[in-house]
């Protein structure tokens, strides 16, 4: 994955040079990655970059005049116009040195854009690293025994031979309930994510780690005074404008189109044509029949993957495992089959990414979030809604009691939940309308959902227009009751893309339009459905899902699971009793109840994890 990676350790003997090149191969995953890196053992210091030939195409790290100053940086700005009023021609990287020689730590603040970026300032003795509002490109940190190491996979600090890799209980017991973790926590202690809006400063001389939040959502404003046809219009030009900025350059755009609303905002927002446009899954599934529409509707370059069977997973599931390294279980991998005739087609992927969440949802105004009678109240309604309802069904507390193996069963014992109510704890004073939105932001879309970019920017780039940052601003600058329930949302597309509020929303079916057809349409869909249910099956109905992850498991992928769950390599760890491994699996295949997978497939990720990153050498 694109990222910056480095090391700087003033005490020690290790060879620079050799740790930053075996760390640029542990993360090169195909012939088209790309990395530069500069090593000083007398200073003690390596920095570099790796990509994937899109972005960033200049040698890094660039330098100052002087060559006092280098800096790495992955990613892109969007309000370069106003960083290089001097020079337009300058690089991203260019900028940002520039920008920091001026204003310091405080030159993060002023850049708007997805990046990583790291600063080797030989003068001052330190290594800074920043990176944007939504940490858009993840980086892996350890300030260990005097030695900094980061890098946008764990992997490249397990190149560190001297690193101790000790796993974190509090990790596998966030896996097992939530099916990934919370917060900046990784399945190792000492290795943590960089916080979003950050600024992490290594001191060279005390070889010390300082780090310091430069944006907070507490810095978004309230506004409740903006009517509601204002919202609407000013988010349509907002969300407008993001999609032309991110598509109107030299960079081949595509759009991953299904059937719901935000990937058919985008490509329908999308001036330039022809636009690429792709889709996977089943052919009978929801997503493939109403994005075929929507293609046809925008006149887009359509492409569709055909998901027929589960032999994909097992073809990819390495690839995939060494790119999101556990931290995504492989029913998430949708999507990764793709990825190669993408490269081919497209540079940039506008990514639909949690549009729902930031354009507003109907949990954005569940009543026992916004108006919890106090904080406990809303911690366990998060706690839930974390367990069962954002991804599949997890385990159960008496599920999660059964699942350790006795040594460390009573260690593990309400760990989950601790660790929950410890990270929800910060937020708990923000505005009760939207604090628990703003940890579900950091805490589901960051640390499960967006593995989905991290696997995809192994191919091919990405950009989020609903991630823009005047765009979230102003739509959580308003009351969560404007955007609720699609309210906001459905009037933008009804305005902005007329043409696609008329094609149906694969989550119910229904026309995502504000006009009375809505009513109309929704009433026709359900007598349909009725029809079919109690007289005969008369009118075709789609598949919901465009992957039957849970069939797989009962198929194609059995015997690939079983050896895994009830492989001697597993039981001899201790971990799990592998005579309810078992039980649990055979409750899966009995096929009597449904959605049992996401108590089985973090078992099975977690275990893979082990056996690439905790067991053998990262490189």
């Amino acid at each position: 994955m694109s990222g910056v990676f480095g090391v700087a350790d003033p005490t020690s003997q290790i060879d620079m040079r050799c740790l930053a090149g075996r760390m640029a191969a542990a993360m090169s995953h195909r012939e088209w990655f790309v990395s530069d890196h500069v090593a000083d053992d007398t200073r003690r210091v390596a920095l570099g970059r790796i990509g994937i030939g899109i972005f960033n195409t200049g040698p890094q790290p660039v330098w100052n005049t002087d060559r006092t100053i280098a800096l790495a940086m992955a990613g892109e700005f969007y309000n370069r116009d106003a960083l290089s009023l001097h020079d337009p021609s300058l690089t991203d990287e260019q900028i940002a040195l520039d920008l920091y020689q001026r204003a310091g730590d405080d030159f993060a603040r002023r850049l708007n854009g997805a990046f990583v970026i790291a600063v080797w300032d030989i003068p001052r003795r330190r290594i800074v690293i920043a990176n944007d509002r939504f940490g858009l490109y993840p980086t892996y940190t350890t300030c260990r025994a005097g030695r900094l190491i980061f890098a946008p996979e764990v992997k490249g600090i397990l190149c560190d031979d001297t690193f101790e890799r000790k796993l974190d209980p509090t990790a596998l017991a966030q896996y097992m309930r939530f099916q990934h973790l919370l917060g900046e926590r990784t399945f190792f202690e000492d290795i943590q994510l960089l916080p979003c809006a950050s600024v992490l400063v290594y001191d060279l001389d005390s070889a010390t780690c300082r780090l310091q939040p430069y944006w907070t959502f507490d810095d978004i404003p309230y506004r409740p005074e903006v009517g509601f046809g204002e919202a609407v219009e000013e988010a349509g030009g907002l969300l407008r404008r993001a999609v032309r900025r991110l598509s109107g350059d030299a960079y081949r755009p595509g759009v991953y189109l299904s059937g719901g609303l935000d990937s058919r905002t985008i490509v329908g927002m999308t001036e330039r044509r022809p636009i690429v446009s792709l889709t996977y899954g089943e052919r009978n599934c929801r997503d493939v029949q109403i994005a075929g529409r929507i293609a046809r509707a925008v006149g887009s370059d359509h492409h569709w993957f055909d998901l027929p069977d589960g032999h994909w997973v097992t073809t990819h599931v390495d690839f995939h495992l060494a790119l999101t390294e556990g931290f995504h279980s492989w029913i998430h991998a949708h999507g990764i089959t793709s990825l190669p005739p993408a490269r081919q087609m497209i540079d940039v992927n506008l990514t639909g990414w949690d549009g729902g969440t930031v354009m507003g949802h109907a949990d954005s105004v569940e009543p026992l979030q916004m108006y919890a009678v106090d904080d406990i109240a809303l911690i366990m309604r998060m706690f839930y809604l974390f367990n069962q309802e954002y991804t599949w069904p997890s385990l159960l507390e008496g599920e999660e009691s059964l699942l350790y193996a006795e040594p460390i069963r009573a260690r593990m014992r309400g760990l989950a939940f601790d660790s929950f109510r410890e990270e929800i704890t910060p937020y708990l004073h923000g505005r009760p309308d939207v604090r628990g939105e703003y940890f579900y932001i950091r805490n589901h879309c960051r640390r499960l959902t967006q593995n989905l970019v991290t696997f995809t920017r192994s191919h091919v780039e990405v950009r989020f227009p609903f991630f823009d940052y005047d765009l979230f601003e102003f739509l959580y600058s308003l009351p969560a009751l404007v955007r609720g329930h699609r309210a906001l949302y459905l009037a933008l597309i009804q305005r902005e893309t007329p043409r696609l509020a008329y094609i149906p929303y694969d989550h119910d079916e229904f026309l995502p339009t504000t006009t009375p057809l809505r009513d109309v349409h929704a009433v026709i869909v359900k007598l349909r459905r009725r029809i079919n249910r109690h007289w005969r099956r008369i009118f075709v109905e789609h598949n919901t899902l465009y992957a039957d992850y849970e069939g797989y498991l009962r198929g194609d992928l059995r015997e690939w699971a079983e050896g895994i769950l009830y492989d001697r390599r597993t039981a001899e760890r201790g971990l799990f009793d592998p005579a309810y491994v078992r039980a649990l699996m055979q409750r899966h295949l009995s096929g009597q109840e449904q959605w049992t997978i996401g108590k089985i497939t973090p078992i099975i990720t977690y275990e893979m994890m082990l056996r690439a990153l905790y067991d053998g050498k990262a490189h």
